[in-house]
């Protein structure tokens, strides 16, 4: 049972680690196109704003949770080896 749970651990961690880098990744472009998108047209549209808004708070919230998502993994890897 021991070997099943390491070898388990030790795949979720490889995988997990590199698409945690590409998430956090694509969630600051999310945020850097929702704040280009609200500095150029939000004063003039109402949907751009709102979509400024909404761009800027799921890109925050996914970089947060990425970030710890990536510090929980990293400590796991550190404790396997």
């Amino acid at each position: 049972m021991g070997l099943v749970r390491e070898r388990d651990a030790t795949r979720i961690n490889c995988i997990t680690t590199r698409r945690i880098l590409y998430w956090l990744a694509a969630a600051v472009a999310v945020l850097v196109v929702g704040t280009v998108i609200g500095l150029i047209w939000a004063d003039t549209s109402d949907a751009a704003g709102l979509f400024a808004v909404v761009t800027n708070i799921v890109g925050a919230a996914g970089i947060v949770v990425l970030l710890i998502a990536l510090a929980v993994v990293t400590r796991r890897q550190r404790h396997l080896h």
